[in-house]
């Protein structure tokens, strides 16, 4: 079964590219980072420098195979709509046409949880259940990709939409490194003391539902999907098991939500200014995220993938730091 992954180079993407190859599978991976792109052709996987805002370069990069599994896209909880919607959605569409063009009939989407988030405490939720009205730029970028992609079933295309919560593990540039960062302060900060109940992913998880996902009867298709480790924990019990892992000392120090949010209030304005910096340190998205509950149901995945989480919140992070530590 020939693959082609888009945002290879990336945290997700190169896991994916990595794992599928160890099984057998004939991968073209693709991705804008060049030294990472060269890292996986040394590898023997096969690599492709890949834009995919660039129309002509996706489809001359493109080729005949059996998926698409499409990781590539911008993810973070600041930033211009525009961006956004420039590289989830014109870039989807990019990668769409270019399955057109090579007809290419299937294609597995790594989409975001955010999108439930309503900002209010939430549990249990199920895929079917209506999405709050008001999205920030990335989910409401991301809901119009799934969106796209969804109607592709009256052309004949074959979807799955993955929303994966908090992806952890090697090559994870994002979630544990900013857990250990904190570690090195005075005080740990909380906020809200920690007591969000959310659910986390370990990446090796998140692979195995692909890897289900391409052997599956026609009816499991053009679904969309949670994925977690199925195992929810509050905010506090994740980075106290993260900072023990890397034997990191912890010292919790609660954070008040109203504070917090006056912070990011600030951080956003500061970085709006001329001479700010491009990304503030803290978000209303990013504290409200942190301070209200969001867990998922993977009852779905569990029943029309024989999905069934292989590895724990925290024997997650005991790999990844052997990984780290290698």
């Amino acid at each position: 079964m020939k693959l082609i992954i888009t945002g290879a180079t990336g945290f997700i993407g190169r896991n994916f590219t990595e794992t599928l190859h160890s099984k057998g599978f004939d991968i073209l991976a693709t991705g804008r980072s060049k030294k990472v792109g060269k890292e996986i052709l040394d590898s023997g996987i096969y690599f492709e420098p890949l834009d995919i805002l660039n129309k002509e370069q996706v489809n001359h990069v493109f080729s005949k195979c059996d998926c698409v599994i499409h990781c590539a896209g911008k993810a973070a909880d600041w930033g211009n709509y525009s961006e956004f919607y420039r590289i989830n959605v014109e870039g989807t569409r990019n990668i769409i046409n270019a399955c057109r063009k090579h007809f290419i009939k299937k294609i597995i989407f790594i989409s975001t949880p955010s999108v439930y988030y309503s900002g209010e405490d939430r549990f249990n939720i199920k895929e079917e259940e209506p999405l709050p009205k008001k999205q920030f730029n990335y989910g409401k970028t991301k809901l119009i990709a799934e969106r796209d992609l969804l109607e592709l079933a009256k052309e004949g295309f074959k979807t799955i939409i993955f929303r994966p919560r908090a992806v952890y593990g090697k090559y994870d540039q994002t979630i544990v490194p900013r857990i250990l960062a904190m570690s090195d302060k005075k005080e740990f900060p909380l906020i809200n003391d920690g007591k969000a109940l959310v659910d986390i992913t370990y990446i090796d998880n998140l692979t195995n539902a692909v890897l289900y996902s391409l052997t599956v009867p026609d009816k499991s298709w053009n679904e969309i999907y949670n994925i977690s480790n199925g195992d929810p924990i509050s905010i506090r019990e994740w980075f106290s098991i993260v900072l023990e892992v890397f034997e990191r000392k912890f010292n919790p120090k609660n954070i008040p939500v109203p504070l917090a949010m006056k912070v990011a209030r600030i951080n956003e304005f500061m970085s709006k200014l001329p001479l700010g910096k491009k990304e503030p340190q803290l978000t209303k998205f990013s504290v409200g995220y942190m301070s209200k509950s969001l867990t998922m149901s993977i009852e779905k995945v569990r029943k029309h993938l024989n999905y069934c989480p292989e590895f724990s919140n925290k024997g997650g992070f005991q790999i990844y730091n052997e990984w780290v530590t290698n």
